[in-house]
């Protein structure tokens, strides 16, 4: 039984209705001189009963939600919602917190659902009943404050507080749950005495994409605080060096500098460099790319081309934390060290990406200029068919039981096919055609696992294994703008609905299908040669990904659901919910791969707290496999006329529309003459002496528009 309880918060009406309202928690903010104020209202929760086999004993547990947030969650110890968002301060300040607590409302006979930590998304993972026996026989408050504050961390040129409200306290002996309706946070900001020498802000590169993680989004933080933190460089200045660096085994030079060709004719400086002039150690690697980002540099995108025995990566089994009985995280091969400022320094110490990062894992000159060839092709030529662009499939697991829920109920036990249904509801709201491939370990499929029932009409969606199956490879045939899986998975594919490598081979057509392959081991492009991974075969084929999102190792449960919903909120705002704005949407700048999943990443701390070691696991885990800068469609993209003549020793060049973002980029015989920005649509430029007309041509690409290149004429 799903049963809401109020918590009586006092600036909400007597007649506040949570099933017509919601449960959502309602936040307001704050900002005046020095200070950010932050006041947080939650109307209540629902229960749900979920029992659990615990050493041959049925325990009735009582589960806690709260819709919109996360969880606090810590191995075998309550499991309670918590509510996490960042909150901006100005750069170089330092920070003091205060908490208030409005009236508590007392439940008693509670005994609250312990945390699942340790549970991964594998189908051969032993995962022991997580219980923490000694927390639950004490007579204390967990948690023991209940709101947590860590940071700053730099997240897009934010400098961001990470700001949890746990709006419960529980006594494990007592089974008395304690909950508070109002919470204020006040944050008094000053400005350091030693400030950084760092930029203060990136004006070339303002994407503003994390807006929907902010409290308070929006540049000009300080202004707005009445703070001038002293001594920091001026707000303006120019950016030098490349955006996007390739960094090659000699093996894919041709390759790499016909990916860097193409990348420059699209506007994005692009520069490639070989792995023997870098050094092919870790410290190499990470000293190279990490000193061509500091400063006043361009670099956001980096791309290892060639297999882990050609461009070595990070093996982080030589660190020396040892992971707790029944923990799945650490010894994992990642490249994602590579794209933060600096190391860990613990188990729990996650770092926040830097840059965006991406491999490419082929072995020889043919593999690595066919994914080039479907990187470019992707890009230049999208499928003309507009019904593609409205095109996606979405695969999930209804699983009922497990070796603590050992009897079907009708009740998940695992959130796969409810989280792919809440960002298909979004999706169906956009416009888009989202095909249901369901299986279900149960033919009685009544509720989710937070106790809300399943729709009919997705009930009525699920079928058996094999017609899954045939979906989706008769999905991956027509071409998916989007294919979404939430189960369990290994190196081979995915486990339910089965879809695996030798699957692969029963795709015929030659449409692409973006994969987000949110699950265990898909990505795991470090296996010894000639295996590859299900990603990897993916990568390599006509009509399939020109690249892709996987993870290497045993990925979390709950964190991939989050991750899911954080990819797709990147692209089509919306899936997560914003505060204190709920109409505020701020999708990735140019839907680049690499940032979409740093987007991802940077949702989970928010999404979950008391699991820093998983964070990092996850942080380390999950790769673009492929390029990072590939930019996705999220529409049918749109044409621009242009026209280019030249007239004596100039060539002009008309656009019939000016268009934000776009670039223009002028060629002679093979070599970039001019990169251009039009800020009108009518420009003239100079060309060289003795350039002769028939080896120009003119290159104009826009976010959401197809490229085009145009050969001027004479006049």
């Amino acid at each position: 039984m799903r049963e809401f309880k109020s918590l009586k918060p006092e600036v909400l009406p007597e007649a506040f209705d949570a099933v017509i309202h919601g449960e959502d928690p309602i936040v307001e903010v704050e900002e005046k001189e020095g200070r950010i104020v932050v006041s947080y209202t939650f109307p209540g929760f629902y229960v749900s009963d979920d029992s659990r086999d615990v050493e041959g004993e049925e325990v009735s547990f009582t589960q806690i939600n709260i819709a919109a947030t996360g969880f606090l969650a810590e191995s075998g110890k309550p499991l309670l919602p918590s509510f996490g968002r960042y909150v901006q301060i100005p750069l170089d300040c330092d920070y003091k917190v205060t908490v208030e607590k409005g009236e508590p409302v007392q439940f008693d006979d509670v005994l609250v659902l312990p945390a699942q930590e340790h549970l991964a998304d594998s189908p051969d993972q032993e995962h022991v009943f997580e219980y923490d026996r000694d927390l639950y026989a004490e007579d204390v408050l967990y948690p023991e404050e209940i709101v947590q504050v860590s940071g700053p961390s730099v997240i897009d040129d934010y400098a961001a507080l990470l700001i949890h409200v746990v709006p419960f306290q529980y006594n494990p002996a007592k089974r008395k749950l304690m909950g508070y309706g109002n919470v204020t946070v006040t944050i008094d900001v000053r400005p350091k005495e030693a400030p950084s020498d760092q930029p203060a802000g990136d004006p070339d590169l303002n994407r503003e994409a994390y807006g929907n993680f902010f409290l308070n989004p929006g540049r000009g933080v300080a202004e707005r605080l009445g703070i001038r933190p002293p001594g920091r460089p001026a707000p303006f200045y120019r950016l030098l060096g490349p955006e996007f660096l390739i960094i090659y085994h000699e093996t894919f030079k041709s390759a790499a500098e016909k990916l860097a060709r193409w990348k420059k004719m699209r506007g994005l400086r692009t520069k490639t460099v070989s792995i023997d002039r870098v050094g092919n150690s870790v410290d190499q690697i990470k000293t190279y790319i990490r000193n061509r980002r500091r400063g006043f540099s361009r670099l956001r995108y980096v791309l290892l081309f060639g297999d882990v025995e050609m461009i070595t990566s990070y093996d982080t089994s030589v660190e020396p934390w040892v992971p707790p009985p029944g923990a799945f995280w650490g010894n994992n091969v990642t490249d994602y060290y590579y794209s933060t400022e600096r190391d860990p320094t613990g188990p729990a110490d996650y770092v926040l990406p830097w840059l965006s990062i991406g491999r490419i894992p082929v072995r020889t000159a043919a593999e690595g200029m066919a994914v080039v060839d479907q990187i470019i092709s992707y890009e230049r030529n999208p499928p003309t068919d507009p019904d593609y662009y409205k095109r996606m499939a979405f695969a999930a697991y209804f699983q009922d039981t497990d070796r603590y829920s050992p009897v079907p109920d009708g009740k998940a036990n695992k959130a796969y096919m409810k989280t792919m249904e809440g960002i298909r509801e979004h999706m169906v709201t956009l416009g888009f055609d989202v095909e249901r491939i369901y299986v279900s370990q149960t033919g009685d499929v009544q509720f989710y696992i937070d106790g809300t029932p399943v729709p009919p009409e997705v009930v009525a969606s699920i079928v058996d294994s094999a017609t899954a199956t045939n979906r989706l490879i008769n999905a991956t045939t027509n071409g998916q703008l989007m294919a979404g899986h939430r189960d369990h998975a290994g190196t081979g594919g995915w486990a339910h609905p089965p879809f695996s490598m030798s699957h692969l081979d029963s795709v015929t057509g030659k449409m692409p299908t973006m994969f987000y392959s949110v699950n265990c081991l898909t990505g795991q492009f470090d296996l010894s040669t000639p295996t590859e991974c299900f990603a990897e075969k993916i990568l390599r084929m006509k009509g399939a990904a020109p690249s892709l999102i996987a993870a290497t190792r045993l990925s979390h449960t709950w964190l991939n659901d989050d991750l899911m919903k954080a990819l797709f909120d990147a692209m089509w705002g919306g899936v997560l919910s914003t505060f204190s704005d709920a109409t505020a949407s701020y999708p990735v700048r140019h839907n680049r791969l690499g940032d979409v999943l740093n987007y991802g990443k940077a949702y989970l701390p928010i999404a979950m707290s008391g699991s820093e070691e998983y964070i990092k696991d996850h942080f380390e885990i999950y790769h673009v496999v492929g390029d990072p800068t590939l930019e996705m469609w999220r529409a049918r993209p749109r044409r621009v006329t242009i026209r280019a003549w030249v007239k004596g020793r100039f060539l002009h060049i008309k656009l019939y529309r000016a268009l934000k973002d776009s670039v223009l980029t002028i060629w002679y015989r093979g070599k970039m003459l001019r990169r251009l920005e039009p800020s009108s649509t009518y420009m003239k430029m100079a060309l060289p002496w003795g350039l002769a007309s028939p080896g120009l041509s003119v290159c104009f690409w826009a976010p959401g528009y197809r490229f085009r290149e145009v050969k001027p004429k004479m006049h």
